[in-house]
């Protein structure tokens, strides 16, 4: 047994990119891992078939009527026993072939890391547009309001994974309540620049980074981040008072765009000059984004 973990979470809906995303994992430089696999509502006789082929993996099947945040619960604690460390992926994307290789670089200086994503639609086809990550990111001020670190592009020592856990079950937003307690925790957290995953767009994605942005998805972000905030409040932000002011500034500013936004005028404008902006969206930087406060703000 390899002291790595590949770890990704199927559920229906995903068959046309289980092939692609099995392909990619077969094409890594370091095959040095043991896949393990979240079943929600699926079955390993249909991942074989989407895939095209029988292979060896772990599969942990979620318990009737869990939500997503359990179904990754209950396979991040067999993980935890049972590896070091642990590579995550989505199964909708596409891993490049050194993903799992700087991956375990990385974890030899830290606790936990993150790479940039290129791009792609739900057809596979490169859109020439990269999900940011830089060296030198500023989680002081990003993680408040925004988030990079997901569980398609990160990487996480599994000693650190235990003191996450639990989780709340009502939690969507789990790769950044992850990251932010781990952060909080005094975690050892680097990021890279280097474009490991192929992050791929398709109208069925939680979190959006590509304009046009609607209305509806505006106001169903807002609602997600609210839930959020306050998951944050009541489970890790009372035990870290002294660094706690930043998110509830974010969360207060949270609070006064989706008052505004009650407004349809107001709603229109900001998603008509959201739609005008020229930067790199990351995962919910497009909510109560600063340079529209003239909109949400006043």
């Amino acid at each position: 047994m390899s002291s790595t973990a590949l770890y990704t979470t199927i559920y229906p809906g995903e068959e046309p990119y289980i092939k692609p995303w099995f392909d990619s994992v077969e094409s890594q430089t370091d095959k040095n891992f043991d896949i393990i696999i979240g079943l929600d509502s699926f079955t390993p006789e249909q991942v074989f078939k989407s895939a095209g082929k029988v292979f060896d993996a772990k599969f942990i099947t979620a318990d009737a009527g869990a939500t997503p945040a359990l179904v990754r619960a209950k396979a991040f604690k067999i993980i935890v026993e049972e590896y070091e460390q642990v590579v995550f992926t989505d199964s909708d994307d596409i891993l490049l072939p050194q993903r799992v290789s700087e991956s375990k670089n990385l974890l030899k200086e830290c606790d936990l890391c993150a790479c940039a994503l290129h791009i792609i639609d739900a057809d596979g086809s490169d859109l020439n547009r990269i999900f940011p990550v830089s060296e030198n990111e500023d989680l002081i001020s990003l993680l408040p309001r925004a988030n990079i670190f997901g569980l398609s592009n990160t990487a996480y020592r599994c000693e650190l994974l235990k003191k996450l856990m639990p989780f709340p079950p009502e939690c969507v937003m789990l790769d950044w309540f992850m990251v932010t307690k781990a952060w909080l925790l005094g975690a050892k957290i680097k990021t890279t620049s280097k474009q490991l995953m192929q992050y791929r767009q398709h109208p069925k994605n939680t979190a959006r980074v590509l304009p046009p942005f609607t209305k509806v998805q505006v106001l169903k972000a807002a609602n997600l981040l609210k839930l959020h905030y306050s998951l944050l409040q009541t489970h890790v932000l009372q035990s870290f008072s002294e660094k706690a002011e930043s998110f509830k500034t974010a969360s207060d500013n949270l609070n006064i765009f989706v008052d505004s936004m009650s407004s349809p005028d107001n709603l229109d404008r900001y998603v008509r000059n959201l739609n005008k902006l020229s930067e790199k969206h990351i995962w919910w930087s497009w909510i109560a984004h600063p340079e529209l406060e003239e909109i949400w703000k006043n």
